[in-house]
């Protein structure tokens, strides 16, 4: 399904007939105060735009909060691609309709960051301070343009577009995870399987509960890939430390289709990069430092090689030398799925 245009007729119309359902006087506002309020909108003129958008666009009747949630953990992407195109309008800000999908703090809207930058700094100063909170002799580290991956949405040349924001060390470890996680199972060929507590009731959550099976070498398995964990933590450092010093100021553009989904990602070099884009003119921004695809294939493919190599090396020193008595002392942890959470991932 094709998304579609944020200036098609029906996705107007439909959008302007919920908001005057829900905000009578809204188009009397002038814009700067149409904006600001459509940022800090309550969860119940929310719950009355969307009742309305299912009206129009799928005739379905809702009367609740509750009714509109039931229905919409029905719908298929195209359904939500369809909604959320929809809604866009109202949910973003700029000339691409901008909507970055991440919580924020309370009180404070995508209004308080002028450029991506100025939210990504805030963001690691948060992170950097729950862990000192969490472990106080955690070494608090400086902010050198990490960007943790998020998710947007925003219109691209008319068209809806989904979309990850990814700093360039963030997106390499998203490849060595996935290229370590291939190569763990053919080095060690492994499963998980159901624990003897999964799916049992907890008070309002359920127990998820899988051991892994690895025909006899799970303490094999568990040593490489904690092996593998430092390995990866360590390139993440080494890779924003070298973006920094490079400081290239790039942003690649990865466009790609998930199903009926468009979708692109945003991978930003370093932190000179995500202080030129700014939110109310993220495209045009983003093109103005957009560097070659081609450069990210040649990272890609030597952090890839360098990772199957460690992997291969550790494996066999492991396999010959490591002692599977010795079990590293860990923290036991019981991982309890609160009811319905998987249902605010649809």
């Amino acid at each position: 399904m094709k998304p579609p245009s944020l200036h098609s007729d029906k996705s107007k119309v439909a959008l302007r007939r919920a908001i005057i359902h829900a905000i009578p006087e809204y188009y009397a506002w002038p814009e700067a105060e149409q904006e600001r309020y459509r940022l800090n909108a309550s969860r119940k003129e929310y719950f009355h735009i969307r009742q309305t958008l299912l009206k129009i666009l799928f005739d379905i009747n809702t009367n609740s909060a509750e009714q509109l949630d039931d229905a919409m953990s029905e719908f298929n992407d195209e359904q939500y691609l369809l909604l959320n195109s929809t809604l866009l309008p109202f949910q973003g800000i700029g000339e691409n309709n901008f909507f970055l999908n991440e919580h924020l703090a309370d009180g404070e809207t995508l209004l308080n960051f002028s450029t991506l930058g100025d939210y990504a700094r805030d963001d690691h100063c948060f992170q950097q301070q729950a862990r000192k909170r969490e472990d106080p002799a955690y070494e608090v580290r400086p902010y050198r343009g990490d960007l943790y991956p998020c998710w947007a949405r925003l219109n691209i040349g008319g068209e809806f577009n989904y979309a990850t924001l990814f700093s360039l060390a963030a997106w390499l470890h998203d490849i060595l995870d996935e290229t370590g996680t291939g190569r763990l199972d053919e080095l060690i060929p492994h499963q998980y399987v159901e624990g003897k507590n999964h799916g049992k009731q907890v008070g309002q959550g359920t127990i998820f509960d899988f051991q892994v099976d690895a025909s006899g070498k799970e303490s094999q398995l568990d040593e490489l890939q904690h092996r593998y964990f430092k390995y990866m933590r360590m390139r993440y450092e080494h890779l924003l430390d070298r973006f920094d010093k490079e400081s290239k100021q790039r942003v690649y553009l990865q466009p790609e289709q998930q199903g009926s989904e468009p979708h692109t990602n945003f991978i930003f070099s370093d932190k000179r990069a995500l202080d030129a884009v700014r939110f109310r003119h993220f495209h045009k921004d983003c093109q103005r430092i957009t560097g070659e695809i081609a450069e990210l294939d040649g990272l890609a493919n030597r952090e890839q090689q360098a990772a199957v190599e460690f992997l291969d090396r550790n494996c066999h020193d492991i396999l010959d030398n490591f002692n599977p008595s010795v079990v590293r002392l860990r923290r036991k942890s019981k991982i309890i799925l609160a009811d319905n959470v998987l249902d605010d991932f649809l």
